[in-house]
């Protein structure tokens, strides 16, 4: 739950689909809660706003927002020795991680693993925007020691509409198709990875899970079940334009750096679309958003290419640009 939007916008985790979830639990006998900490809004606005109020009325499923951080000890050789998630994600017997099929503008793709990340409390989620920084390995590393922590009981993912482009927020909505489940959402994101026809090695969650030995990354690995994937993989699912060979080179590769500085895209704020509702300034992670002479400015020796202020900006404002260099790069590779 991003934001508030209607389902037809694949911004949201589609409301017909976790009723669908919701109603096999209440036939098994089971009591269901929806908890989430959208970045923008608090949770009942954008459970209404986004189409789900009245199945979770005709239902009575109950809302959780989450509110209080509970710290979790990490210090068993993880990168990140403690990490605050929400306390009430802990109350319940059992955790299913409701995910969207989208791509994104700093992990490529979000799925099972960085849906996870709505476990931390809304005001924190900046805070390790920034301390990753432009690292994007680390901030996957983030994602990965949520989701141990988390431990979903179960994670299905909602791919009858996905986007593609420059998700989360911004990109185009595509008809998929699919619906995939597993116990393991490592092993979930990476067949969805496949079908979708991108390069598990750019899903960085999928690399730094298989390199902390966490759930199951390696196609020949996974047992596959279900009905015949005809059809796939897509051979045309468009990646945002900030993917870039950089997110397949180790963070100790000198050069990354170049590459980081001359070929990664960045955020840029159109003016013109621009309606000045300070939501970039106010959750931009290391303040390099300001406003002057009343437009919306940002500090490129401040920005960490988060992409938070393309990913919350409501008014499709923030634009993906990429670097001279890297433009001659794209046209030298088609």
């Amino acid at each position: 739950l991003l934001m508030s939007s209607p389902p037809e916008k694949a911004v949201v985790t589609h409301p017909a689909f976790v009723e669908a979830v919701a109603s096999q639990v209440l036939d098994a006998g089971g009591c269901v809660f929806l908890g989430d900490s959208p970045p923008l809004g608090n949770l009942n606005r954008v459970l209404s706003k986004s189409g789900y109020g009245p199945f979770m009325n005709r239902l009575g499923v109950k809302p959780v927002p989450f509110v209080e951080k509970q710290p979790l000890d990490c210090s068993d050789g993880r990168l990140f020795r403690r990490i605050d998630l929400a306390r009430e994600i802990f109350d319940f017997d059992f955790v299913i991680n409701l995910p969207k099929l989208k791509t994104h503008t700093q992990m490529m793709l979000t799925l099972a693993v960085k849906n996870l990340f709505g476990s931390v409390i809304g005001t924190d989620k900046a805070s390790w925007h920034l301390r990753a920084g432009k690292d994007f390995d680390t901030f996957a590393t983030i994602l990965v020691q949520i989701y141990e922590k988390v431990h979903p009981a179960l994670s299905i993912i909602d791919g009858i509409l996905g986007m593609e482009g420059n998700g989360p927020n911004n990109g185009t909505p595509r008809h998929v198709g699919i619906v995939g489940a597993s116990r393991d959402a490592v092993a979930l994101d990476a067949v969805l990875c496949k079908l979708v026809g991108f390069d598990i090695e750019h899903v960085r969650t999928c690399v730094m899970a298989r390199e902390m030995g966490i759930g199951t990354a390696e196609w020949d690995g996974i047992q596959v079940t279900g009905d015949a994937l005809d059809g796939f993989p897509l051979k045309d699912f468009l990646p945002p334009k900030s993917a870039t060979i950089a997110w397949n080179m180790s963070p100790t590769n000198p050069l990354r750096r170049f590459l980081q500085n001359h070929l990664i895209t960045k955020p840029d704020i159109d003016a013109r679309s621009c309606q000045n509702c300070g939501v970039c300034l106010e959750h931009c992670p290391p303040r390099a958003i300001r406003e002057v002479d009343g437009v919306m400015t940002i500090d490129r020796s401040r920005c960490i290419s988060c992409f938070c202020c393309h990913e919350l900006c409501a008014h499709n404002a923030v634009r993906i640009v990429q670097p001279l260099f890297g433009r001659f790069m794209s046209r030298i590779s088609t």
